[in-house]
């Protein structure tokens, strides 16, 4: 009991004392905030001052090392002047005399006007010279001024003062004379001078050449540059701690343009004892005024706070109902009748407010009776709604026309996610509203306040709090609580209706088995589609057959054919783009509509031969079967889709009878547009031809066994008349038809050997690859023209290889022989293109004198995913290595393929996963993989 009381003093004091206590400490802060402030704004005042005075000395000093260098450089000009002149015949022997001890000269080069040396003395042990580049650099300014030069350049670890004065010789010859000493004595005299610490060095590297005190200046500075964060660009200044010190700096390049700067060290560590003191004074008289001042207010606030205590502790006695003790605890403060304060209105109040709150507990006490009984009444009432509301299978919510929810079932509470008390905020419209509409619940039932009395049905979708959507049938009348008009909403589940309805029109307008459209649904869409699309656009109906897909389901089954179809399927929706509407329109028959801007580039030429292979994985098999591919463009000569459709059809079937597997383009050629661009793509290219507007991009071609590039191949391009690139696709097929190949290919073959010259005369050992197409090869011409080219271009035919494309062009092997045989009277090899695709080309192999076989990339690009692939390619590298030759595999995009290839001994490998084609300009020819 004892240890209960002492602990209720011990609160009772504190409580008593805490006011004044928080009044003492609040200002104590506030005065030492002041006045560390006060001492903070002169503490920086004082660093500025000193800083300025810094910072103008330095701009002193600096034009005191300028005016040394220029003396210097003076005195070496006046040495110079009188430095003996050798004869012609000790300049032509390199005879001339070291330069004498006395003399402050180092060393000694005379050059002629062309930059030829042609003596040099230096005393024994100097091996400061300046560089070949600042040699030069200094010997052409002559040349354009006449004038004297005069620097400080560095190279290795020495610096040297280094002048170039023209002069004229005893026999009339002129000459360049240049003179270098060490550039330390510049430094050192500075520092003689003004007690200042200086360094030579270069800002690029950070390398310190020359200082007046090397090893305690070089952490220094190399501190002070990673604090200021130094650009170099111009001068630079600096003022701040380094090195447990305090020191100014400045930066500053030599006039001479060399490159070096120059940095002055001042030590200024004294400043910080100087506002040591400062800090501690202004710190010392805040302290005191602070206590003094706290000592007063202790004294004057104490009486009345003590009372103003007294009468706060007396509230709680409030808050407990006992009134009586409050009373006699009031009354018991002492109180002044003439020097009335606020403290004795505060007594007054309270003992008014504890005889109201008296007389407010004994009415509360005999209201509580009556309400207790009113309130069981309604409990048992509450219970029962509550229970109809949260057992029906219904939504139930009571809302005003805001949405803002009064009421809400178990069942509305749980697919919103409401716990058991409603939030104030809680609006029905941001679970139920129609995103489709644009409309809210509130929104939808804004008649039947209009209108009251009314009933109201919609369907509205739940958007449920775990993010599922539901559909709802709802019933909404007006109804009134506590005097104000209120909805009353029921909604029943019909998410299980619709979704039945839903899944029959899709099945209607999809097929069963893919999940893409169904042919009447996509000749729609696809005419809907035509329909909205704007000018500028270039519209592609690409037709895909799985060739002999009848075939397939006869051996493996249904199940099988409906894998194998939903595997296309999927690999279409990845490969095309989001913009392709894409069906199902025959048993093993896939149509697209791809849509583009006309500028756009496409990618159907890379994307679709990767779609004309299949393979499908079972436990009990795999197979690999192909895709024929159409590609026709929309114009408007098609009077619908279903024509659109009708046409590529009956191409398919054309070119199925001539080859599948592979892709074809339906063209269309008689018509105008088709007519008119081909004329003026004949036209642009004649033109290019006669303005040489002709480019030359280049391939590496590297070599997996002497690990680098061994030679590129060249591939053509075409500028238009705006300086655009027109890609080879748009305009080589035009050069066919138009009887243009052969000028194109002179074109470039003369190109291609002056660059291959070009390389040759620069020491660069890399081959060219050039393609040449069999009308070319077959002119009657052609070997003298050869020849001629070779010759006047002074390209070396051994490094030269010739790609022969086109083989089905040639007539027969022996004609092929005898053509080929042109390239090896000139002493170049022969590379065999797109091996493996035509059905000749292994006689061609055997029989031609073909030295590379270059696999056609249809086989390389996906020769680590396609195991048949792998077992042809194999066999194509072992074939051609038996017959002694060569192979290149193009088309090489992955590090997984190349890994492949290397793994199967290729020889050569090229594709975009080495480089893209490129202009000469943007070559590396020092690649390596």
């Amino acid at each position: 009991m004892r240890a209960s009381t002492d602990k209720a003093a011990i609160a009772t004091i504190v409580g008593r004392h805490s006011l004044l206590q928080k009044l003492s400490a609040i200002i104590f802060v506030a005065l030492i905030v002041i006045m560390s402030g006060r001492g903070y704004l002169g503490y920086l005042k004082t660093m500025d001052s000193h800083r300025q005075a810094v910072l103008e000395n330095m701009l002193f000093l600096r034009e005191v090392f300028d005016n040394l260098t220029n003396r210097s450089h003076e005195e070496l000009f006046r040495s110079a002047a009188h430095y003996r002149l050798p004869s012609g015949t000790e300049l032509e022997r390199n005879e001339i005399r070291a330069p004498s001890l006395l003399s402050g000269i180092d060393s000694v080069t005379f050059f002629d006007t062309t930059g030829r040396v042609l003596a040099s003395a230096a005393l024994d042990g100097v091996t400061m010279q300046p560089s070949l580049t600042h040699t030069a650099k200094a010997l052409r300014n002559i040349a354009s001024t006449q004038r004297p030069q005069a620097s400080i350049t560095c190279n290795n670890d020495e610096c040297a003062e280094s002048v170039f004065i023209p002069i004229i010789s005893d026999d009339g010859r002129e000459l360049i004379i240049n003179i270098n000493r060490n550039a330390a004595g510049i430094l050192q005299d500075f520092y003689n001078f003004t007690h200042t610490d200086i360094a030579l060095f270069a800002p690029d590297t950070g390398k310190v050449y020359l200082a007046s005190h090397k090893q305690s200046i070089v952490p220094i500075l190399t501190e002070i540059t990673a604090n200021a964060h130094l650009k170099y660009t111009d001068d630079e200044q600096y003022f701040g701690p380094a090195s447990g010190g305090y020191y100014g700096a400045h930066f500053f390049p030599l006039k001479d343009n060399s490159g070096l700067h120059i940095a002055l060290i001042s030590d200024e560590s004294n400043i910080t004892a100087i506002v040591s003191a400062t800090i501690r004074d202004i710190v010392a008289a805040a302290v005191l005024s602070s206590l003094v001042l706290i000592l007063i207010i202790v004294v004057i606030l104490r009486p009345p706070l003590s009372r103003l205590v007294a009468l706060t502790d007396l509230l709680p006695m409030l808050a407990k109902n006992e009134f009586q003790r409050a009373q006699e605890g009031i009354e018991s403060v002492a109180t002044n009748r003439f020097l009335r304060d606020e403290i004795d209105v505060l007594r007054d109040v309270l003992l008014d407010v504890n005889r109201a709150l008296k007389e407010m507990a004994s009415s509360v006490e005999e209201h509580r009776s009556a309400l207790q009984s009113k309130i069981s009444a309604l409990t048992e009432a509450n219970n029962f709604n509550d229970m109809l509301l949260d057992t029906s299978p219904m939504v139930i919510v009571i809302h005003d026309s805001e949405g803002n929810i009064q009421n809400l079932n178990a069942m509305g509470r749980a697919l919103s996610g409401l716990g058991t008390t409603i939030d104030p905020g809680a609006n029905i419209n941001h679970w139920v509203h129609d995103p489709r509409r644009d409309i809210s619940l509130s929104e939808a039932t804004a008649s039947l306040h209009r209108l009251p009395g009314r009933r109201q049905q919609n369907e509205m979708p739940f958007f449920a709090a775990d993010g599922k959507s539901y559909d709802f049938l709802w019933i909404h009348t007006t109804i009134h609580l506590q005097n104000q008009r209120q909805i009353l909403s029921l909604g029943i589940d019909i998410t299980e209706h619709r979704r039945a309805e839903e899944s029959l029109r899709w099945l209607g307008a999809h097929d069963r088995v893919t999940g893409l459209y169904n042919r009447a649904t996509f000749i729609d869409e696809a005419e809907r589609l035509l329909t909205s699309l704007a000018l500028g656009h270039r519209i592609d109906l690409i037709l895909l057959d799985i060739d002999n897909f009848a075939e397939f389901n006869d051996r493996f089954g249904f199940d099988s054919g409906d894998k194998l179809l939903k595997q296309f399927a999927s690999r279409l929706e990845a490969e095309l783009s989001d913009a392709a509407l894409i069906a199902r329109t025959g048993s093993g028959e896939f149509c697209v509509i791809l849509v583009r801007d006309n500028n756009a580039i496409s990618h159907l030429d890379t994307v679709l031969p990767s779609l004309t292979r299949i393979s499908i994985d079972d436990e009990q098999y795999s197979e690999n079967t192909s895709v024929t591919i159409v590609i026709d463009e929309y114009d408007d000569n098609f009077t619908s889709v279903g024509d659109m459709l009708a046409n590529s059809t009956s191409t398919m079937r054309r070119v199925k009878n001539k080859a599948k597997g592979h892709v074809y383009h339906a063209e269309d050629t008689d018509t105008r547009d088709s007519r008119q661009e081909k004329y003026q793509m004949k036209e642009a290219l004649a033109q290019a031809l006669d303005n040489n507007r002709l480019v030359l991009f280049f391939q590496p071609i590297y070599s997996l066994e002497e690990e680098r590039v061994s030679h590129c191949e060249c591939l053509v391009r075409m500028l238009d008349a705006n300086g655009n690139f027109v890609p080879p696709g748009e305009f080589l097929g035009i050069a066919a038809e138009a009887n243009l190949m052969p000028r194109l290919d002179f074109i470039v073959l003369e190109k291609a050997m002056q660059q291959q010259s070009l390389w040759r005369k620069q020491g660069i050992d890399v081959g060219l690859s050039i393609n040449i197409t069999a009308p070319t090869l077959e002119q009657p011409d052609f070997a003298k023209r050869l020849a001629e080219i070779v010759k006047h271009t002074e390209a070396d035919p051994e490094r030269l290889i010739f790609e022969l494309v086109e083989t089905d062009a040639l007539e027969n092997i022996d004609n092929a022989e005898k053509l080929l045989g042109q390239f090896k009277n000139v002493g170049s090899r022969i590379a065999l293109d797109d091996f493996g695709i035509g059905f000749t080309s292994f006689e061609y192999v055997r029989e031609l004198p073909v030295d590379y076989i270059k696999i056609d990339q249809a086989f390389i690009r996906f020769i680590h995913e396609r195991e048949n692939d792998q077992a042809l390619v194999r066999s194509m590298i072992e074939m051609g290595h038996s017959l002694g030759k060569k192979i290149i595999a193009e088309g090489v995009e992955t590090k997984e393929a190349l890994d492949m290839l290397k793994a199967m001994r290729v020889d050569y490998v090229q594709g975009y996963y080495l480089s893209r084609p490129v202009p000469i300009d943007a070559l590396n020819l020092a690649l390596k993989i």
